[in-house]
């Protein structure tokens, strides 16, 4: 039976993308050395008879006892992954996470024949998880042009090329599965990256995933992987912001972003109704950070931020994104409902910065139970086992049982919980006065400290 020409023609246009792509997508070596310090071991063995005339003669006739000098050591870490060139001049795109802390980086083409560069880092952005490194090969070498992120569509066949568990030149195909609003990987948040199926694994890290036309339409960063290998899940940073990224890094080294000096959170029905927002849209300031732009405008903990610059703000994506695009020393409007009231601030943006045994007293407070929770006054005792503020005041979580309401709300065990439903809780017996107010069909706020950092809880129960 004769294969369908479509399938051929399908089967014709992957294998002249990878021919095209191959010889641009190298393999990267990063070398990074820790020197650790160890301090000696003392043996004072002695001989008596120094000691016997020391006593007695005094310190004079003791002979001095040299002390060891510290000892250090290096320790090589040696990483893989994967990287694109995307410019005849020896321009390489790769993930920051790949090359980073690094003394040595090495670059391997195995295209036409394999060769090997030490490469210089022009520029990386940890935020981002970007890096531009540059070779010399004193000739152009072969690249792959960044192609149109925005052209994109669910359903559209993807290949990666990269180097998994250091086997180089690994081709994988797919398609594009989503494009995912909001990531956090590894304490970064991702606006907007692509989702795909195409097998991605440790070592693929700052390959391109490309499309039939042979462009990078992303760079592949990570991986969902449960079980700690690839399970269909994978993650790649659209191309126009690699070109967005790429073009600062060249330009200064660094990417420059504006700042608030916030910690923010989505806000949800039961915060829009406590705290008296006619929609359930905005941003709620969790926390705002000393010395920062936004103590400086006068914002407070509570606000809810609904325009920046302008612009509407729906949901935390929009706010990152605005401030991070806004240069440092720009004044800009930021509307917010405070108490239900619409207020307008000003704020001077700053520049985002850079990505860094005694006896315990003995606790007398009576726990009591609440909803499959176990809880207590805050003492100076548990403040200490949990790392929180002693002066703080409010009702300590001991322990939490997985088939209560409390594990339903998601209280964990060390939250302090300060108030609830906007009514300080000090200690347990005004919690409990106020819990019994609870309608969890309406809906209930926390606020809580975990682990010094104050965040709101909300929960409604599903009807």
């Amino acid at each position: 039976m004769a294969v369908p020409q479509p399938v051929l023609n399908l089967q014709d246009s992957f294998s002249q993308v990878v021919k095209r792509v191959k010889p641009a997508v190298v393999n990267i070596t990063s070398v990074r050395v820790e020197t650790i310090h160890t301090q000696p071991y003392e043996f004072f063995f002695g001989d008596p008879f120094e000691d016997f005339f020391g006593d007695f003669f005094g310190e004079r006739y003791r002979s001095p006892r040299k002390r060891p000098a510290p000892r250090q050591y290096q320790r090589k870490h040696e990483g893989m992954g994967s990287g694109v060139i995307v410019d005849p001049r020896g321009y390489v795109l790769t993930n920051e996470h790949v090359i980073s802390g690094a003394q040595d980086i090495t670059v391997r083409l195995s295209h036409p024949k394999e060769k090997e560069y030490k490469a210089k880092v022009i520029g990386k952005d940890p935020y981002s998880d970007l890096a531009v490194l540059k070779i010399k090969s004193g000739k152009d070498l072969p690249y792959v042009p960044l192609g149109d992120s925005d052209e994109i569509e669910i359903g559209d066949w993807v290949i990666a090329v990269g180097s998994p568990f250091g086997l180089e030149q690994t081709v994988t195909a797919g398609i594009i599965s989503a494009v995912r609003q909001t990531l956090n990987i590894e304490g970064r948040t991702h606006n907007n990256m692509i989702q795909t199926d195409a097998a991605i694994n440790r070592g693929n890290s700052g390959g391109p995933l490309v499309n039939l036309k042979g462009e990078v339409i992303g760079i592949n960063t990570a991986i969902y992987a449960p079980t700690g290998v690839f399970a269909g899940i994978g993650f790649a940073i659209p191309s126009n912001r690699v070109k967005d990224i790429t073009d600062e890094l060249l330009d200064k080294g660094k990417v420059v972003r504006g700042w608030m000096g916030v910690e923010i959170g989505k806000l949800d029905e039961v915060m829009a109704q406590q705290f008296d927002v006619p929609e359930a849209e905005g941003v709620l300031i969790n926390r705002v950070m000393e010395d920062s732009p936004a103590e400086d405008a006068g914002l407070e903990r509570g606000d809810v931020v609904i325009e920046f610059d302008g612009k509407k703000v729906l949901d935390p994506s929009d706010l990152q994104r605005l401030v991070a695009k806004s240069k440092p020393d720009k004044k800009v409007k930021i509307k917010i409902i405070r108490n239900g009231k619409e207020k307008i601030v000003t704020m001077t943006t700053g520049e985002r910065p850079a990505m860094e045994a005694e006896v315990p007293e003995k606790d007398t407070s009576e726990p009591e139970e609440w909803e499959g929770a176990k809880l207590s006054n805050l003492s100076p005792a548990l403040a200490k086992r949990y790392g929180l503020p002693s002066k703080e005041q409010g009702v300590i979580v001991l322990n939490i049982k997985g088939d209560g309401l409390a594990a339903e709300v998601g209280l964990y065990e060390g939250d302090l919980i300060i108030s609830v439903n906007q009514k300080k809780t000090p200690d347990i017996k005004t919690f409990k006065r106020y819990a019994k107010k609870i309608d969890i069909e309406k809906g209930v706020l926390f606020d809580i400290n975990r682990q010094e950092r104050r965040i709101y809880l909300s929960y409604q129960r599903p009807n």
